[in-house]
Order: structure tokens, then C-alpha cells, then sequence
């Protein structure tokens, strides 16, 4: 089965970077939140697509090492039983979120998690950071992707759940006001709707 045109753009974006060198491609391949586990399988099938062309593909979960940095600050069980006793209260609920975001803001940063799971890695290595929803509304994906630029020099695909907002917005989870500061190229994921 063929894969769709999305995919196929990704792919060959991240291949000719490989082949014909140049600044290392950041994309963010946008799909409706309610559409993840289609998108894990979209990343699966594009994974076997671009290791035939000899491109190891390194998929991080941003869900994984969002657990693991809370766990490791210490603050895990303390804020799950803030968010227990919260009952809804939005004004600790922000505190909680706030607090979160900090953890995940402090050395080792998200990002420098992300370039540990990268960690001697082939030379034909393209990173796939999925699950990013577990991010909100704690951390902007936009800061991730910022930081990552200046330190990896990798293409790097975000597979970001939210909508395109006019030609350059996009709507974290379709919830979050749009953002415009990407300096990456957008995908949409392809829908048969």
C-alpha cells in the first residue's frame, strides 16, 4: 500500500537531506488530536519506508520523557496529590500546571532529554518526537523545537496534534490560542474525511 502524500513529503524531505546535505529539515506534521493512534501507525509505516532508503529512524516519546522528568525532580507523587486534592479548583490546578512546566523547564531540560535519547545515534538518523499532547498545557512545543535547532543538527519531525490556523498558525490540541512562531515546515496529515 502505497503510503499518502504527507507522508511521502516528510520522507523525502528528510531523505534528500541525507543525500544532498544542507540545513537539517525541522517538521511538524499536523493532524486532529483525536487522530494519535492512526498517527503511530502513520509513523510506523514511514519508519519502514525511509530504513529502506538506509535512514535509521529514532521515534522519543515526549510522553515518556515528560514522566520521566517529573519522577526524577521528585515532584511526581507530590503533584498528583495536589491535583487529587484540587477537586477541579482551576486556580491550584494552574499552580500545578505552572509547577510542571518548570520541572520540565530545569536541567536536564526536555530538550536535553531529547538529545540524550539521541545519543549515539548512526550518522543517517533522522529523530520522530511523538505524543506531544502529554506536553499540554504545560510546555509550548514551540520552545522545544527552538532549543533542539541550535543543538541538533538531525532532521527532526514533530508529530504535533492541533489544527493549522491560516497559513502558518497552529492551534496546540486545537485548544491553545494560535501559535505563530514555528520555524518549521508544516505537513497536514492527509484525511479521508
Amino acid at each position: 500500500m502505497p503510503l499518502p502524500s504527507s507522508l511521502v513529503n516528510v520522507g523525502d524531505r528528510v531523505a534528500e537531506f541525507f543525500d544532498r546535505g544542507g540545513d537539517a529539515p525541522y517538521l511538524l506534521y499536523v493532524y486532529k488530536p483525536s487522530e494519535e493512534y492512526a498517527v503511530r501507525r502513520d509513523l510506523g509505516e514511514l519508519r519502514l519506508w525511509l530504513e529502506a532508503k538506509q535512514v535509521n529512524c529514532v521515534p522519543i516519546s515526549l510522553a515518556d520523557l515528560f514522566w520521566q522528568a517529573l519522577q526524577e525532580s521528585g515532584w511526581l507523587e507530590p503533584l498528583l496529590e495536589e491535583e487529587r486534592r484540587a477537586k477541579g479548583d482551576s486556580a491550584t490546578l494552574g499552580r500545578i500546571i505552572e509547577s510542571v512546566g518548570e520541572v520540565l523547564r530545569e536541567p536536564p531540560t526536555l530538550p536535553d532529554r531529547v538529545l540524550a535519547a539521541l545519543n549515539g545515534c548512526e550518522p543517517r538518523t533522522a529523530a520522530f518526537l511523538y505524543r506531544a499532547g502529554a506536553l499540554y498545557p504545560a510546555y509550548r512545543t514551540s520552545a522545544l523545537l527552538e532549543d533542539l535547532r541550535s543543538r541538533l543538527h538531525l532532521p527532526v519531525t514533530l508529530l504535533y496534534p492541533g489544527r493549522v490556523v491560516g497559513s502558518y498558525g497552529l492551534s496546540f490540541m486545537d485548544r491553545c490560542e494560535p501559535a505563530y512562531g514555528y520555524r518549521a515546515t508544516i505537513i497536514p496529515r492527509e484525511t479521508n474525511d
